[in-house]
Order: C-alpha cells, then structure tokens, then sequence
C-alpha cells in the first residue's frame, strides 16, 4: 500500500473519528481529522487530500452536501461515506452524486479498510454528470413471473387464456406477492395490451378522491381513468378497503358497464377490464358484512390465490438472479451471484414481505456490494442465522465500531490509570461525554486498572 495517500477523515463524534483514524494511519495512509464539513471546506481550500471519508450526519452541512462541493471544486477528489441511518434512497442519492461507496454502520474494521482502499481506484465521472438508472437502461421492467413453483406454473397457465377471462375478476395474496405483476402480465398477454394499464391502490385514496380518479367531473377536468383508459385494464388493489358507498359505485360500473361523472347526471360507456387485487378474506369480510356480497360474487368469478414467497420457498433463488440480473443492468455493475452460504440464509428466512421484500434485498446488495460473488457477510442482520455471542471475548476481526470504542475507551483508562479527566481529554471528548459512555457500554471500574478519579 502506498503510504503517501492521504484521507481527510470527516466525523463529528470524537471518540468514533479517533478510533477510525487510528486504523487508517495503522494502514498505511496519512489521516487529517476534521470534526465538520465546514473544517473539512477549509482544509481542501489549504491543500486538498486523495480521498474523503465522512460521516453522513454531521452538524450544519451534512455528508451529501461536503460530496457535493468535493465533486464541485475537486472533482479527482474520491468520497466514501459511512452512516448508521443508511436506506437505499440515500445510498442511491449518493451514488448518483458520484461518491465512490456508502459504508454502512456497523462494520468491521477489515470490511472498512477493505472499502476504503477499494475508493482510491474509483474513478468518477468527471465531467459532472451521473448517469441516471434509465440512461444505465431504459427498458428493463421486473415484469416477469419467475419461478419453477406450482403457483408460479398456474398463473402462465392462466396467461394462455387470457382473452378467456372475464372483465372483472379477483387475485389475492399477502402483500409483496406480486398481485400487480401478474395483473399487468394478463393485461400484456391478452387482446388489451395496446390500450392502457392503470393501477389505483383504493386504501391511499379517501372516497372523493377516489370517485374522482375512477369517475371523473362533470366539469370536464378530469375524465377519469375508467373512460380514459378505454380499451384497456384497470386494477383495483386494496378493494376491500373500499367504502360500502363505493362499493355499490364499483359494482354499478361493473354491471351496467356504464358510469356517472362526478357531480352529473351524464353517463358514458365503460370498456375496461377490471382487476381486483385483495390481502383480505373477502368471504369472511362478506360475512362480517362489511364487504357487499353482490360486489364479491361479481369479481369472483374468476380467483387467482398467490402463495406466499416462503410457501414456495423453490422459487427463491431463481427470483434472487433474476433480480440481481436487473439491477447490475440498472446500475452498470457487474456482480456474478451469490454464496452457497447466502442462498442457504436466504431459503430460511420467512420473507414476511414477500418477493417485494427479496427484491427490495438485492437492490440493497448490489448498491452496498463491491465483490464479484455477494458474500454472507452482506447480508443484513435480521435475515442471516442467528450466531451464539462468543465467550472467549471479542476477535479484533470480528468487533464493531461500539466494540472498538468501548476497548479504546479502557485502553485508554488503563494508561491514565482510571484518571477519567486525563482519559477524556485524550480521546478529545467531555468529561459528561466519558461518562455517558462508561454507563452506555457498562464499563466498570473493575474492566480497568488503577484508582477511579
């Protein structure tokens, strides 16, 4: 490693930027601290750096905007940042506005150093200008039902009659199943492919608003998706959450294939079908009345069960590369696939989000992902097997950033021998800092040597 690099270390917790900067210079490379971004601003204009490291939440101008002014004014200048409030909006965000890599909290310190040294190779689009997902491909749609599974076999099977189907029928399936995808598939498969699809969750619309995007006004501001979408196919996602009132509206419509704007005495002709999605008993509904039985017999004439991801557990890992094939096209990467060991974590977790959680997974794999073959170690904590806590203590591989505060923490007891003012101004931090920690961590004054001060 070449040990001129220099890293401008960005991080408002004092204790946290010591410990980091410990490691980076441990490593090999010069380390500037700064404690904001505004002190981070100052010394880029003194004398620049190879590569930034910052934390997202910082006091006054956060991490996204220091990413900003470095690709701004120093745009050969490298960026990583790290965060514990990482979501894939952010990290996508950041991505865009050229950083180098997004590091998640917590992470061990070979996986940070791994990252870090991985950032100096990175090489930015230096004209400024990210490219956008749809620029990465324009056309590729997570559209297709994927799947060896006896669900997955019926609903193509369902696919090749499609022009068979009534105008009006009903799929249901716990959320996530993937009721619109095979609502828009039936649109695509049959004799409406050419004309529109419109889909509308009801429990997001109060009833107005509902009438109104259904309906449309008699003024003529809004035609309403049910004349404007002639032709083609409409679905109703949520329809239990329909309101009896507009219950008895939908049902009309369907009936008469006619509707009255808002507001008016005018009708017009209907020519759309309808698609009803559910996550509800609609026959237990019925029979709570509180779901018209007219309406259920109506769309029910036809129903499609989806199962749930972890009732066809086989259809896993073929979702998995289906997935991880869509999104390197979107995002330009190149990862091959995924770990026996990850694909074994993955077919025993209970997926309560279903495949939209999966996909929601792998989007999050190949953003945070910087090896060829996605690894155990990515995946996140709550879907990984549980692991028994070692009692021979903490492997220094193994420990997290709290773990290395905590051990620097009594290290540094132990040389000012319990001296906690002498420990505090050594780590750069408050003595009513020093002893939030000593009671956040539980550290006793038995876990160090010397006379407590």
């Amino acid at each position: 490693m070449e040990t001129s690099k220099k890293i401008l270390l960005v991080e408002d917790d004092n204790t946290l930027r010591s410990t980091l900067g410990m490691f980076l210079e441990s490593s090999g490379w010069v380390v500037t601290e700064a404690r904001s971004a505004e002190e981070a601003v100052r010394h880029l204009g003194k004398e620049g750096t190879d590569l930034v490291v910052t934390d997202l939440k910082l006091g006054g101008m956060d991490g996204l905007g220091l990413l900003r002014f470095v690709r701004k004014e120093s745009p050969e200048t490298n960026v990583v940042l790290i965060s514990a409030y990482a979501d894939i909006d952010v990290a996508v965000e950041a991505l865009k506005e050229g950083a180098a890599d997004f590091i998640e909290k917590p992470f061990t310190p070979p996986v940070f150093l791994d990252r870090v040294a991985k950032a100096f190779a990175f090489k930015p689009n230096l004209d400024g200008k990210a490219l956008t997902r749809t620029e990465k491909n324009k056309d590729f749609r997570f559209d297709h039902l994927v799947g060896r599974s006896q669900t997955v076999r019926k609903m193509k099977e369902i696919l090749r009659i499609v022009d068979d189907l009534p105008d009006a029928l009903l799929i249901s399936g716990e959320p996530g199943v993937g009721k619109e995808t095979l609502a828009r598939k039936i649109h695509e498969a049959g004799a409406r492919a050419e004309y529109p699809f419109v889909a509308i969750n009801c429990s997001s619309l109060s009833d107005s608003d509902l009438e109104l995007e259904l309906f449309g006004s008699s003024r003529g501001e809004r035609r309403g998706v049910l004349l404007e979408g002639k032709g083609g196919t409409l679905f109703l996602d949520e329809i239990s959450s329909l309101s009896m009132a507009m219950q008895v509206k939908v049902l009309k419509m369907l009936e008469n294939k006619r509707v009255r704007l808002s507001g008016s005495a005018q009708e017009a002709d209907v020519d759309v079908q309808v698609i009803c999605g559910t996550n509800k008993n609609l026959e237990q509904m019925v029979s709570e009345e509180t779901f018209r039985q007219d309406l259920f017999y109506k769309i029910n004439v036809v129903h499609l069960k989806l199962d749930s991801l972890r009732e066809r557990v086989e259809d896993i890992p073929l979702l998995m590369e289906y997935f991880l094939e869509g999104f390197n096209r979107i995002t330009g990467k190149n990862i091959e696939g995924f770990s026996k060991s990850v694909f074994d974590a993955c077919l025993k977790y209970e997926w309560p989000g279903n495949v939209r959680e999966l996909k929601s997974f792998v989007e999050r794999i190949v953003i945070f992902c910087k090896d060829q073959v996605v690894q155990y170690q990515h995946v996140p904590e709550n879907i990984r097997e549980p692991r028994p806590r070692s009692t021979t203590g903490i492997s220094k591989g193994l420990m997290t950033l709290k773990d290395l505060e905590k051990t620097k923490i009594v290290e540094t007891l132990n040389a000012f021998k319990g001296n906690k003012a002498n420990t505090a101004k050594a780590l750069g931090i408050g003595r009513n800092t020093l002893w939030r920690k000593l009671k956040e961590y539980e550290i006793e004054e038995e876990d160090y040597s010397g006379k407590q001060v």
